[in-house]
């Protein structure tokens, strides 16, 4: 049976400079490590970028941690409240992945069969690899991306707030911006990647 998952995802991301990351990393006593989490995106639109368009993020994700690879699957569908996403996220196989990625077939699953959205018709059109390293800031769980594309690199913090759960998400995302302000960064919310990378 195929693993499926829901979640009313709120994500906070910044981009920063080289240097800004690595100081606030090294305030949270955390480094990149290629061995210990990186990933490639494979981003999917419609023939006539319908997605995109509408803020639609249709990613294929594989993992490697300590060489071991993992596939997920999610579709990120905007909702009323700001930077705010119904997210559907489906863990796949290396078959499954590999038709995605070099066939444009989407695996059978409830996010295939959102074809109201897709129309099950999609292609490749970007790819970005991304290094990640995860710290706590206080309750809270943050992240660095060191993004390649196109032979250049960029830098962000962010942060995940899953609206569905209880809890004070404005609590946590003052949180998240007050860790900012210790290093006179007035966050700035970065384009989706899926606009963002072209």
């Amino acid at each position: 049976m195929v693993q499926k998952k829901r979640i009313l995802d709120k994500e906070l991301r910044h981009e920063l400079s080289k240097t800004d990351c690595h100081a606030i990393m090294d305030y949270l006593m955390v480094e990149f490590s290629e061995r210990k989490d990186f990933h490639y995106n494979y981003y999917f639109d419609t023939p006539d970028g319908k997605l995109v368009k509408k803020d639609i993020t249709l990613r294929l994700r594989t993992i490697v941690k300590d060489h071991d690879m993992t596939y997920h699957l999610t579709l990120k569908i905007p909702t009323i409240e700001k930077d705010t996403y119904l997210e559907y996220y489906e863990p796949i196989d290396e078959r499954e992945m590999r038709l995605l990625a070099y066939n444009n077939k989407l695996p059978k699953g409830e996010i295939g069969e959102l074809s109201s959205v897709h129309g099950n018709d999609v292609k490749l059109y970007n790819m970005i690899k991304v290094n990640r390293v995860y710290a706590m800031y206080l309750n809270q769980k943050v992240y660095f991306d060191r993004i390649s594309h196109r032979g250049k690199t960029y830098y962000e913090i962010g942060t995940r707030i899953d609206q569905s759960q209880s809890g004070d998400s404005t609590q946590l995302a003052n949180q998240f911006k007050a860790l900012l302000q210790k290093f006179e960064i007035e966050f700035k919310q970065s384009p989706r990647r899926s606009k963002k990378y072209k």
